[in-house]
């Protein structure tokens, strides 16, 4: 599973990371921890476009956890 932090960052960075992460390791999962609720429901877009299962977990200081794949 690939791990990312994009926890302090404003979109699109969040995005560009995640799509970056999707594209290099096609066959893994990938997990991203947001703090920005755009972030959170940009990258949920991406997943889904790209046909892929995505699950959203709120964590605690209103940080979220994407795993996708």
């Amino acid at each position: 599973m690939i791990e990312l932090d994009a926890k302090g960052l404003f979109c699109p960075e969040p995005l560009m990371m995640a799509h970056e992460a999707l594209k290099n390791h096609p066959n893994e999962r990938v997990a991203i921890e947001v703090d920005q609720g755009s972030a959170k429901d940009n990258i949920t877009r991406l997943a889904m476009k790209k046909g892929l299962e995505v699950s959203v977990e709120a964590l605690e200081d209103g940080v979220f956890r994407l795993t996708i794949g």
